[in-house]
């Protein structure tokens, strides 16, 4: 008994699905881009809840974020910017 290996039709059908698999997922992440960053714009949510509701990174929400001309809130940057000073304090 022999096995048979790959034909190139199944590699052809293979490549069709992954090719239709990542048009899928870009349009699901453009819709999901698009939804963060009008909840940020409005503002009726925590930018955390909103990272963590979306899936991805902190450091990707805020370099979409920052992409699409959405500044952080001055509390965040306060807060952000004492921590910042805080420690290089103790690093000094």
């Amino acid at each position: 008994m022999t096995t048979q290996g790959p034909t190139i039709d199944d590699i052809t059908a293979a490549g069709a699905r992954r090719k239709k698999d990542a048009d899928r997922l870009k349009q699901s992440s453009d819709a999901l881009k698009e939804l963060v960053l009008d909840a940020l714009r409005e503002g009726h949510y925590r930018p955390t809840d909103v990272t963590k509701a979306s899936g991805w990174t902190a450091a990707h929400v805020r370099k979409m974020a920052r992409e699409a001309g959405i500044e952080p809130d001055e509390r965040y940057k306060e807060r952000a910017d004492r921590l910042r000073k805080s420690s290089e304090e103790k690093t000094a």
